[in-house]
């Protein structure tokens, strides 16, 4: 009888071990594709795209193309990646949770010791095409969120190698020159939208920018050069417009000195919400010769009757004439003729 209770204490015993194996077999499994990554801050609220794989063995994590620190214990997951504020501080983000049914959720530690949130990350896939239902994006809108602005992307080496070479002054934005449609897109100035049929246009109060957007099944045109903003098609798919702008001048993804080639290509979802008051707006930068994944970022506006586009104030002389003062205005210039 003894032999007999410990055989099945044995049995027992090693049934719970090969369940709780199958089970971090499974895990990974659960966790594994795209997720739509939710922030819940105090005062605000950030989205952006969680992707976690496989890597050999381990399972590896990407916010918004970027990656990310990922650690698994149990059922329970840390998400730690870094952001940039406006002022172009380095900082982190930390997430702690774990998988519950098909949703991850848990406690979001904010920067610069802001109070605690919490975040929430569902399955994500785009939307199989619908037949066109257009709607109404004209008005003034203000931005309220930027996104996450990634710090570290998935560079490739000659990426990497101008990441590394960059120097702050050579930001065009110092100099009043737009910095392009990724960056002028998430700028906190507002922008006015005028639609009609044929096309969508937007006014940006950052550097004066105008962008259309046309709706007429024309193509790319080939003789005309780039542009900072680009030259962009769109149509509807359902009620989403999406927009492919293509013949982007080279220059920066943000101002920490991730390049952009003339060879990328951007491909952008705008939608309304459901009472018409907030613009979204999800921008995926496709630069195979900077970057081996897409880079995404989450822009949203509300609509502002009463506001107006106001002059853009931007004079390049007191830059030069800082450089002049401090005695580098000649290194300057060297810098530039060497980058040509």
């Amino acid at each position: 009888m003894m032999r007999a209770a410990q055989r099945t204490i044995w049995v027992v015993a090693a049934l719970a071990a090969l369940l709780e194996s199958a089970a971090a077999l499974a895990q990974p499994t659960q966790l594994a594709g795209d997720w739509f990554l939710t922030l819940n801050e105090r005062r605000a609220v950030h989205t952006g795209i969680l992707t976690i794989e496989r890597a050999g063995g381990d399972l590896v994590a990407f916010v918004d193309g970027g990656p990310a620190t990922l650690e698994m214990s149990g059922d329970a997951i840390e998400l730690t990646f870094d952001t940039r504020d406006g002022g172009g501080q380095l900082l982190s983000y930390g997430l702690r949770g774990r998988l519950e049914g098909n949703e991850l959720k848990g406690e979001l530690t904010p920067p610069l010791g802001a109070p605690k949130g919490t975040w929430n990350a569902a399955r994500y896939s785009v939307p199989p095409a619908a037949p066109p239902k257009p709607v109404d994006f004209t008005g003034v809108w203000s931005r309220t969120s930027s996104g996450l602005a990634r710090v570290t992307l998935d560079y490739t080496p000659a990426a990497q190698a101008v990441v590394s070479a960059y120097y702050y002054l050579d930001d065009p934005a110092l100099r009043c020159v737009s910095p392009g449609l990724v960056r002028v897109s998430g700028w906190p100035y507002p922008l006015e939208i005028v639609q009609n049929d044929k096309q969508v246009t937007v006014l940006y109060e950052s550097f004066h920018e105008v962008r259309r957007i046309w709706l007429d099944n024309r193509p790319y045109p080939e003789s005309l050069p780039p542009r900072a903003m680009g030259y962009s098609l769109g149509h509807w798919e359902g009620s989403t417009l999406v927009v492919e702008t293509k013949m982007l001048t080279a220059g920066y993804v943000d101002l920490g000195g991730q390049p952009l080639s003339e060879n990328s290509r951007v491909v952008e979802r705008m939608s309304l919400s459901a009472d018409g008051n907030a613009l979204r707006s999800e921008l995926t930068l496709y630069d195979a010769e900077n970057y081996r994944r897409p880079i995404t970022r989450h822009r949203s506006w509300r609509r502002e009757p009463e506001l107006a586009i106001l002059e853009y104030d931007c004079d390049p002389y007191p830059f030069f004439r800082g450089l002049e003062i401090e005695g580098v205005l000649e290194q300057y210039w060297q810098r530039m003729r060497q980058r040509q």
